[in-house]
C-alpha cells in the first residue's frame, strides 16, 4: 500500500452531481480519481498503458480525503454516532461531521471507547472530527478548506448575449489538501506514480484550461493502516460496487450502508456516462463467509456505439479498498 498527498496549487471544482455547474464535492471520490489516472495514462504513455491500468486489481484507490498538518482524515463509519452526546446542538454537529482523524477511526473500528475529552466542538474543523483542538490565531485562521462561489459567463452562440452563473471551488489552506492511499500492482508502480505526476500538472475537475485543478505529489512516509482480527465486517474506504457473486454475499440486515448513483458526462459534455449504483465511502458491510470486498469495473460508454465522439471506451472502476472491522459493530 502507498499513500500520496495532492497539494493543490490553485482551487478545483469537482462536479456534485450531473450537472458541470452545480456545487463541488470537497473530496474526490476513487472511480473519478481513477478515471483521471486512466486519460493521464492515455495521454503519456498511449493504450497500453492504460490498458493494463484497467485491468482487474492493477490500480485500486481509496478516494482522496482531506489532510491538516500531519493529521488525516477518514470517511466517519455509517453505523457510528455518539451515545454519550446529550445536548441537541452537539448532535448537530456530530451528525454533520463527515470525517474522522484515522487515530479516533482506528479506536471506533476496534471497539474502543474514544475518550469524552473529543467530544467537543472544538475537535470538529470542516465537518472533520480531530484529535488537535481548532485554536484559530491571530496569524492564520485554523480551517481546512473554504469553499467559495466564483462567478463566470456564458455566452449564447447565436444571440451573442451573455449570461453570469455561479460554480462553487474549493481552496485549501496551505497546510491541507487531500490525500489517498493506493494498491498498485508492483509492474506499474514507476508508471503510475509519472502518471500521477503528469495528472498534477495537467489537473483535475473543471475548469482544466484555465489552471484550475493543479496540484503536487508527496508521497506520504510509513503511512500505515494495518488492522487484524477479521470479524467479515468491511468497511470502505471507495465507492463500491460489487459483482454479482460479492452482492448475494453481502447479508443487509447486518451491514450498514447508502448508495450514490454515479453518472455524468464526459468533458466534452456531449455524451452522458450509463449510471453505476455504488456502496459510499464508511459503508460497513458484513459479508457471509469473510468474504473481502472487491469490485468490478463498469464500461460505461462503448466507443463503437460513438464513432464520431469517442476515439477509445469510457470505465468507471468500483474496485475497493477496505479495512476490516474488529469491534464495537452490533451483530445482532
Amino acid at each position: 500500500m502507498k499513500a500520496y498527498k495532492l497539494k493543490f496549487q490553485s482551487s478545483f471544482h469537482i462536479d456534485e452531481g450531473s450537472a458541470v455547474d452545480g456545487p463541488s464535492e470537497t473530496f474526490i471520490h476513487s472511480d473519478t480519481l481513477f478515471s483521471a489516472l486512466v486519460s493521464a495514462a492515455r495521454k503519456f504513455y498511449g493504450k497500453e498503458v492504460a490498458e493494463k491500468f484497467l485491468s482487474p486489481r492493477a490500480v485500486v484507490l481509496s478516494s482522496a480525503f482531506p489532510y491538516y498538518k500531519e493529521e488525516f482524515f477518514l470517511p466517519k463509519p455509517l453505523y457510528f454516532f455518539p451515545e454519550n452526546l446529550k445536548e441537541y446542538e452537539m448532535i448537530k454537529v456530530f451528525k454533520e461531521a463527515k470525517f474522522i482523524s484515522k487515530d479516533l477511526l482506528f479506536k471506533i473500528l476496534s471497539g474502543t471507547q474514544v475518550e469524552e475529552k473529543y467530544y467537543s466542538k472544538e475537535h470538529i474543523l470542516n465537518g472533520c472530527w480531530r484529535i488537535n483542538k481548532n485554536i484559530k490565531s491571530l496569524e492564520e485562521e485554523d480551517k481546512i478548506f473554504e469553499v467559495q462561489e466564483v462567478p463566470h459567463i456564458v455566452m449564447d452562440r447565436i444571440s451573442n448575449q451573455t449570461q453570469i452563473f455561479y460554480k462553487t471551488e474549493v481552496y485549501f489552506n496551505k497546510n491541507a489538501g487531500l490525500y489517498f492511499i493506493a494498491d498498485i500492482n508492483e509492474e506499474l508502480l514507476k508508471q503510475f506514480e509519472t502518471v500521477l505526476r503528469f495528472l498534477g500538472d495537467e489537473g483535475i475537475g473543471a475548469d482544466r484550461t484555465i489552471g484550475k485543478g493543479l496540484f503536487e505529489v508527496e508521497e506520504i512516509k510509513n503511512f500505515s493502516l494495518s488492522t487484524s482480527n477479521e470479524s467479515g465486517f468491511y468497511y470502505l474506504l471507495s465507492l463500491y460496487s460489487p459483482t454479482k457473486e460479492e452482492f448475494e454475499k453481502i447479508d443487509p440486515k447486518k451491514s450498514f450502508y447508502d448508495f450514490k448513483i454515479r453518472g455524468g458526462w464526459i468533458s466534452n459534455n456531449t455524451l452522458n456516462r450509463k449510471n453505476v449504483r455504488m456502496f459510499v465511502e464508511g459503508s460497513v458491510l458484513k459479508f457471509l463467509s469473510n468474504n473481502k470486498p472487491i469490485g468490478s469495473i463498469h464500461k460505461v460508454l462503448n466507443a463503437n456505439e460513438y464513432p464520431d465522439d469517442l476515439m477509445y471506451d469510457i470505465y468507471r472502476s468500483g474496485q475497493s479498498l477496505f479495512l476490516p472491522v474488529t469491534g464495537g459493530v452490533n451483530d445482532n
